[in-house]
């Protein structure tokens, strides 16, 4: 810690940068079925029946990514970043799936590379401090959201019981159990982290607290917790590289409009209506969830596509390997959308309205009653009022 205590402005930064293109590259190899179109899993582009890219296209455009990212991890250069920034959200145009958290976070730190020259000692010496401003304003949305977001009973109804299970192997009719609100005290410690990240009294202290939380995320989404979620464990380490660096031993006070650079004059403010006022729409579901880091509180939406007759005879047969056991509807199947992303994209859904319309057009066909598919959106627990039936009408609106 006295190391990086020690480090400019620009060499915290200029890591930060390394830190983020090396385990985004990292992210898309270990979820490479994600990011082109010659897969099982439906895609949702943004605008609806969009055609996907051919075969040789969407392949070469994942390569040019992975050589954009290259590009910056060996060169700092707002045409290199334009590039990059470019190409992430024209993959994303193509298929919302890919919007993942962890995207998105990448995306919105590696905007002010793109709109600022640290080529030369003078430009680095000025705006760096700027940059990690623009940081720490991204850290303390994120934090203090997450946080809040988990505020809620199916946090610790669902996520917290499971938590303390297969992480801690805490034992049924355990005091820790029988007593759920205690999780609400995770809720607090990564709201606390968030407003500790505001003051620079509470920085260094706040850094200790978003460490410590996203090591027990690592360790739970590893086999130590009997997970298998490998791809958000280099998000979950470069999550510790920004916040370390970003706020660790930095004394200054945070600014909501800096004026040194007219770039990150207007991106800055912008950022901060992004991840501090907009993730407050979710709570009456007007935002998307993963933009507003609704992240591991399982207030989010799943699917489930029941298909029965025609509709399960037209239906790929490698859609075997998805299905859910049991007889969940009569004479039919039943698909988990969320368990199919995992085992094929290795990702989770995207939680959004638009994206299960996409689903849902996907599996309509003019030839098939309206009674042989079946569209559920719902949230855990699974119970009354939590759940919404879709018709193939409500897809094509």
């Amino acid at each position: 810690m006295l190391t990086i205590s020690t480090l400019s402005a620009w060499q915290r930064i200029s890591l930060i940068q390394k830190i983020v293109c090396s385990l985004f590259i990292i992210g898309i190899l270990l979820s490479l079925p994600l990011w082109h179109g010659q897969r099982l899993f439906p895609l949702a582009p943004m605008i609806p029946g969009l055609s996907p890219l051919p075969a040789p296209v969407d392949y070469a455009l994942v390569g040019l990514l992975l050589v954009a990212l290259l590009l910056n991890l060996l060169r700092l250069k707002p045409l290199f970043t334009m590039i990059l920034l470019g190409m992430v959200a024209l993959l994303v145009f193509f298929d919302q799936m890919r919007l993942q958290p962890w995207v998105f976070i990448y995306f919105l730190v590696l905007i002010p590379f793109a709109l600022t020259d640290l080529q030369t000692e003078k430009n680095r010496a000025q705006y760096s401090p700027v940059l990690l401003n623009y940081v720490q304003v991204l850290l303390i949305g994120i934090y203090c959201w997450s946080g809040l977001h988990k505020f809620t009973a199916s946090f610790i109804e669902i996520v917290h019981p499971y938590l303390l299970k297969s992480l801690f192997r805490v034992p049924e009719g355990h005091w820790l159990l029988e007593n759920p609100e205690w999780g609400y005290s995770a809720a607090v410690i990564e709201l606390l982290v968030g407003l500790g990240l505001v003051f620079p009294k509470t920085r260094n202290l706040a850094v200790f607290g978003g460490i410590a939380t996203h090591l027990l995320i690592i360790a739970w989404l590893s086999p130590l917790g009997g997970n298998s979620n490998y791809v958000v464990i280099p998000w979950n380490v470069a999550m510790i590289g920004l916040v370390l660096l970003s706020c660790y031993g930095q004394k200054n006070r945070l600014l909501v409009w800096p004026g040194e650079h007219p770039g990150l004059k207007l991106a800055t403010p912008a950022l901060a209506v992004l991840v501090w006022l907009m993730p407050a729409l979710n709570l009456v579901d007007k935002w998307d969830a993963y933009l507003s880091f609704n992240l591991y509180s399982e207030r989010i939406s799943h699917m489930f596509v029941g298909l029965r007759g025609k509709a399960l005879q037209q239906a790929d047969s490698r859609l075997s390997a998805y299905y859910v056991e049991g007889n969940l509807i009569e004479e039919g199947k039943v698909i988990d959308m969320t368990d199919w992303a995992y085992k094929e994209l290795h990702v989770p859904v995207y939680p959004g309205g638009r994206v299960f319309r996409a689903f849902g057009r996907h599996f309509c066909k003019p030839d098939i009653k309206p009674e042989e598919i079946m569209l559920v959106t719902y949230r855990r627990p699974f119970r009354e009022g939590h759940y919404e039936l879709l018709s193939c009408k409500d897809c094509v609106k």
